[in-house]
């Protein structure tokens, strides 16, 4: 079985900044973001299952039977948040089966694939709604805002003689991931199901895919 943090290594590795990461510091950016998602999801997993969540929330779900795409590229689902403290998430049916119908060695259903993308989407809106409340603990899910703001920027290159520093985004997909994992009671970190999909229509390779997996994984055993 592939780690989670392997497949978190997977998930960093295509942040435009990763190449900015020095090397003793990708599993800083691995563990961390796993952690909190496995933090959150402990803190809200016994509240009645991922609907009873986005119910209590008032987070609109809207289906839609085709793929989304934007610039050819492929959604499954796509979170809106409006001024007014309103929430919508949009699920594409079409991708959610494909996924389901692709899922090799850790099978999951479409309901399953469903409720595990709702879970990461649902992350996403505590990260959104937290980053304007930090400080208030009276919510019933404190967090730390967004996970890449929480976490320590990397240095940029200098600019007018000024040292820059930036976040790292994908570290708030790795921990959404951990969050829908643990929710779910995946065997596994849930990215896994995009590169089984791109296997099946031919775009990745399986013996690249296992190959990156063992660069990866001496990547991350790095300090």
């Amino acid at each position: 079985m592939i780690s989670d943090e392997v497949l978190g290594m997977f998930e960093l590795s295509n942040d435009l900044l990763f190449g900015r990461i020095p090397e003793d510091k990708y599993r800083y950016y691995v563990e961390e973001p796993l952690r909190l998602g496995r933090e959150a999801a402990e803190k809200v997993k016994g509240a009645g299952g991922i609907f009873a969540l986005y119910e209590e929330a008032g987070i609109e779900i809207i289906y839609q039977e085709a793929s989304g795409e934007n610039y050819g590229v492929s959604f499954r689902a796509q979170s809106e948040y409006g001024k007014d403290g309103s929430a919508k998430v949009l699920m594409y049916k079409q991708s959610i089966a494909e996924l389901a119908k692709h899922s090799c060695d850790y099978v999951i259903g479409e309901e399953e694939a469903l409720a595990v993308h709702l879970a990461h989407e649902y992350f996403h809106y505590l990260e959104y709604h937290s980053s304007e409340r930090k400080d208030d603990r009276t919510q019933p899910y404190y967090s730390h805002g967004f996970v890449s703001d929480y976490l320590e920027p990397v240095q940029l290159v200098k600019l007018f003689g000024r040292r820059r520093q930036a976040g790292i985004l994908r570290c708030s997909e790795i921990a959404a991931h951990a969050f829908a994992k643990e929710m779910m009671g995946l065997e596994i970190l849930p990215n896994y199901y995009d590169y089984t999909w791109l296997m099946a229509g031919g775009k990745l390779h399986r013996e690249d895919f296992l190959e990156k997996a063992r660069q990866f994984e001496e990547m991350v055993r790095m300090r």
